[in-house]
């Protein structure tokens, strides 16, 4: 394992117990078995080694997410994921100004959107479509986040009907 992946290892297991504000760069290497410069060559802070946690996540199983048969089953692959990176996320989303999160997972979830509106057929150009899909990325993000940081407390199911019931027609109808 390159040091990049062990020192994100390291960091994913610390963010399980604990804000990131409360581990040290100290703590991140002595978990995984390196040395502080290794930290400073692979990254320029812990935010920015947070970020790259995330990413690697997504990037793990993103592909697995696309390859859903329908979005409905996209999406539930989705909560599945965040179900079993909980304590993480949880830990993550309250350490510190999360815009960049935000904005890879709207980035991720936008791409996922286009790639199956456009394998359905629709019309990316088109200016609802458009608006239909920027109101699903930036409320679904935002709702999902709130999910995430009450502990899921609601049944991933029950959110998955709540998505489904807030799709807007215009790009629903792509869906099933």
């Amino acid at each position: 394992m390159d040091p990049k992946e062990k020192l994100g290892k390291a960091l994913y297991h610390l963010l399980e117990k604990k804000h990131l504000k409360d581990i040290s760069i100290e703590e991140i290497v002595r978990d995984a078995g390196l040395k502080e410069e290794d930290f400073n060559r692979e990254f320029k802070s812990k935010k920015a080694a947070a970020h790259w946690v995330y990413l690697h996540i997504l990037a793990r199983h993103g592909r697995d997410i696309l390859k859903s048969r329908c979005w409905s089953e996209a999406l539930y692959k989705k909560f599945l994921l965040y179900q079993a990176n909980l304590k993480f996320l949880q830990n993550l989303y309250v350490s510190c100004d999360i815009e960049e999160i935000r904005q890879s997972n709207r980035r991720f979830v936008r791409d996922a959107y286009h790639l199956m509106l456009k394998k359905a057929g629709a019309d990316l150009n088109n200016p609802h479509i458009q608006f239909a899909t920027e109101m699903v990325v930036y409320g679904g993000e935002e709702m999902t986040m709130r999910w995430i940081l009450d502990g899921m407390k609601v049944p991933i199911e029950v959110m998955l009907v709540l998505f489904q019931e807030s799709i807007p027609l215009i790009i629903s109808q792509y869906f099933y």
